[in-house]
Parts: C-alpha cells; structure tokens; sequence
C-alpha cells in the first residue's frame, strides 16, 4: 500500500510519464504505475482515513 500511495502522488503531483515514475520504483513496468493509481483513487472514493493521509502527505510534499 505505500508503494501503491507513493505512485499515485507521484502520478498526480509530477508531469512525469507512466515509465519513468515505474522505472524510479525499481524498474517497474507502467502497467504497474497505472493499478497503483486506479487502486488508490478508487479507494478514495470511499475510505475517508486514506483521503486524509492522502491530502496531509500532499499538503508536506508541496511545503
């Protein structure tokens, strides 16, 4: 799961392409980029703990 959180921000707060964030984990492949991000946004659309971890870790990432 922190992987999977790590390449949803990622995702969202870099222009950076599907392989490149892959290959900065470790050389995963893009496909694997692309679950992490669906995975992540489609829970939080309904897991209220993760959108709040999710908003702090942006909210120190952009200070």
């Amino acid at each position: 799961m922190p992987r999977q959180i790590a390449m949803y921000l990622s995702r969202e707060l870099t222009d950076s392409s599907l392989p490149k964030i892959g290959n900065e984990f470790g050389g995963k492949d893009h496909t694997t980029v692309i679950h992490a991000y669906d995975k992540i946004a489609g829970a939080l659309k309904t897991d209220t703990d993760l959108q709040a971890e999710i908003d702090n870790l942006k909210t120190e990432i952009q200070r």
